[in-house]
């Protein structure tokens, strides 16, 4: 009998051509887990109950819009639909299915525990692999879509403040968030367009950013990571994707961080809030603020924390605080749950498969 082919992505990982995917022992996850839970039930136990009444919150519910009540459904299912399409935005032949499970489960991994996003690589690194994606193309899309999230994350509070100011609404409070994230967004689009020229751009930016985190992580006790190589080897990998598929990671990359606006859009609106007192502007402002909590979440899902922050600003731009207390548990019963458990069962097909069959040849190679 013939022994098994090699996986392609832990031969490159162990050629230390890709980097290792974190790992995360028992003892830390459950450690972590335990403080993301206590901090989630402080937030929803002590901290919602002084801005508004979940009694008056689950009244609201009862009132409302049936329009818009399908409309939410509506947006809910489009969220999970369309959730996957930057896989084929970056590995155009991959299937819709295998494309699916992939985001699917990433979304799960990245949000069962805090600050989950780096492992959630390490998952799509796998099932990329395990449905024929080499390991180069594998690390150029789990990658590209990595920044176009960071940029959009980063882009969108500076698109909100910049809106708000046109609508002629007040900005405090939030023009520093707006200028650090637009300042963030140009710097960076500028260090990747040097990366992507050359390898000596690469190793100018790898250097420059090595200074900035040696500091860091010294202070952590902690080796910090090889910046040059890291971005060096991003090259290698992405250049060509970005070049060439920029537009379709741009679109897709949009529409999946638009998409739980609009479940939010359709929550507020059934509840009767939406336009007024909240505006559409207003509205986008509270949710790109809240999704850049989601990026340095404190509980699993950011649950709590960002959920706390959603309310206080829509409450400050007008709505009841019983209204917004509703809509924020609207729109985690139909955005987020329901992902989640969909992220559940895709990561039990994939890994019930992993068990039964053979990995896919290699897309694009002989079988």
């Amino acid at each position: 009998m013939s022994s098994p082919e090699p996986n392609p992505l832990e031969a490159k990982i162990e050629a230390g051509e890709l980097p290792v995917p974190p790992k995360r022992s028992t003892k830390s996850f459950v450690i972590t887990s335990i403080i993301g839970v206590v901090i989630m039930v402080g937030v929803f136990a002590l901290l919602f109950p002084k801005m508004g009444s979940y009694g008056d919150a689950l009244a609201q519910l009862k009132n409302f819009s049936p329009q818009w009540l399908v409309a939410l459904v509506v947006a809910g299912v489009l969220n999970i639909v369309l959730y996957p399409l930057t896989v084929p935005a970056a590995i155009p032949e991959f299937k819709y299915r295998h494309a699916f499970i992939e985001r699917q489960s990433g979304f799960l991994v990245s949000n069962v525990i805090p600050g989950g996003g780096a492992f959630a690589v390490g998952t799509q690194y796998a099932i990329l692999s395990r449905y024929g994606v080499s390991a180069s193309r594998a690390a150029a899309a789990v990658s590209a879509d990595a920044i176009w999230t960071y940029l959009l994350t980063l882009g969108f509070p500076a698109l909100a403040v910049i809106l708000l100011v046109i609508e002629g609404r007040s900005t405090a409070g939030y023009t520093t968030l707006a200028v650090v994230g637009a300042v963030a967004v140009v710097v960076s689009v500028i260090a990747i367009i040097i990366i992507l020229r050359s390898d000596a751009g690469a190793t100018k930016v790898g250097a420059f950013a090595q200074k900035l985190v040696n500091p860091v992580f010294k202070r952590l006790h902690k080796d910090a990571p090889d910046a040059v190589a890291g971005l060096v080897d991003f090259r290698s990998h992405a250049a060509t994707l970005v070049k060439e598929r920029w537009i379709q990671l741009t679109i897709t990359n949009t529409i999946a961080q638009l998409t739980p606006f609009f479940v939010l859009l359709c929550a507020l609106a059934g509840l009767g809030a939406y336009p007024t007192p909240v505006t559409t502007v207003e509205l986008f402002a509270a949710y790109a603020i809240a999704l850049v909590l989601t990026s340095f979440p404190l509980t699993p899902g950011g649950l709590g924390t960002v959920d706390a922050a959603l309310v206080a600003l829509l409450v400050a731009f007008g709505a009841e605080s019983s209204t917004a207390v509703a809509a924020d548990l609207i729109w985690r019963l139909v955005w987020f749950l329901p992902q989640l458990l969909v992220g559940m069962v895709t990561m039990g097909i994939y890994l019930i498969g992993k068990r039964r069959r053979p990995a896919t040849p290699a897309l694009g190679e002989a079988t």
